[in-house]
C-alpha cells in the first residue's frame, strides 16, 4: 500500500513541483523506500497533519547551504566584508576612478 501510496506521488520534473509527502509514523515502517524517495526529491515528513521535516539527498543539502545568505548589522559586519562594501561604495560614489577609456560618466 505505502508503495503505491510514493509512487503517485508528483515527481520533481513534472510542472507541479509537488513534493512527496509521507507521515512520520511511516517513515520508520518504510525508511528503505522513504530514504530512496529523499534521493530524487526531497520528502515531506508530517506530523498530525502539518509539515514538520523535510528529508533530501546531502548533496542537495549542500548546494543549498552555500546559497545561504547572511545579514549583518553595520556594527558587526566582518572587517573582510566592510572592506569589500566600502570599495563598491567608492566605486558608485567616485566612478572615475574605476572608469575605463571610452566610458562615459553622467553626473
Amino acid at each position: 500500500m505505502y508503495l503505491t501510496y510514493l509512487n503517485q506521488m508528483p515527481a520533481t520534473g513534472r510542472p507541479d513541483h509537488t513534493n512527496a509527502t509521507v507521515q512520520a509514523h511511516q517513515v520508520q515502517r518504510n525508511w528503505g523506500e522513504v530514504s530512496d524517495r529523499a534521493l530524487r526529491d526531497p520528502v515531506v515528513i508530517t506530523a498530525k497533519g502539518r509539515p514538520r521535516h523535510v528529508l533530501m539527498a546531502y548533496d542537495e543539502f549542500q548546494r543549498l547551504k552555500a546559497r545561504d545568505r547572511r545579514a549583518y548589522r553595520i556594527e558587526d559586519l566582518p572587517d573582510d566584508l566592510a572592506a569589500m562594501l566600502e570599495a563598491g561604495l567608492d566605486e558608485l560614489w567616485n566612478p572615475e576612478t574605476v572608469a575605463e577609456d571610452g566610458d562615459n560618466i553622467i553626473r
